[in-house]
């Protein structure tokens, strides 16, 4: 059997390929991160107005309900549209690499970790968002990272510094510092992956 030696240039170009063939795919997948954007950023801000509506009204014993619930429906409908946008890219996907398949599971480790966190912060009734932007900001910098894209690096310290500044502001605002962490973290890195030339 013949063996094939690569040169390190020829390695190094084989390597590119699959990540310039990856970031095909992933440009096209954009739309997750605008899909997820879009919906986290209606949940926080919807969050934001409902608070201040029940707080006017002097209803607190609602607030978490509505709240929990705003969450749950966002979620519920980005999950449902994501399945069906998967099995649409999967039938017209021409290349698969290893990197598609790397990112897809560090997705559902980061769903597995984001429902554990809020499980976590529940039960020790910490409020969520600078978990979940700590969360958020993992997966999108690993993507970045794997992509080799900037914005998507960009958009993960961004919501590393949201999650800081979220600390530091009270219970009523912390929801518009999620909603921006969002456009930053994900919407703004999703326009420029959609608009990336492979």
């Amino acid at each position: 059997m013949e063996k094939n030696n690569l040169t390190p240039e020829e390695s190094f170009a084989i390597i590119n390929k699959a990540i310039s063939n990856f970031k095909m795919n992933y440009k096209e997948s954009g739309k997750s991160f605008l899909l997820w954007g879009w919906m986290l950023t209606f949940a926080s801000f919807s969050h934001f107005v409902i608070l201040r509506i029940l707080y006017s009204k002097e209803a607190f014993e609602l607030v978490g309900l509505f709240s929990l619930g705003i969450w749950i429906i966002s979620g519920l409908v980005a999950f449902t549209i994501q399945l069906f946008m998967d099995r649409k890219m999967n039938r017209e996907k021409k290349v698969y690499s290893y990197l598609d398949i790397y990112l897809k599971k560090i997705g559902y480790i980061t769903a597995i970790s984001f429902s554990v966190a809020i499980f976590i912060c529940i039960k020790q009734e910490i409020l969520p968002p600078p978990v979940m932007l700590l969360v958020g900001g993992i997966i999108t910098s690993i993507a970045g990272v794997l992509l080799k894209f900037k914005p998507l690096i960009i958009g993960g310290m961004a919501f590393f510094l949201f999650s800081i500044a979220s600390t530091f502001v009270s219970n009523e605002y912390i929801a518009l510092v999620a909603g921006t962490a969002i456009i930053c973290g994900y919407l703004i890195p999703g326009y420029f992956l959609k608009a990336a030339k492979g």
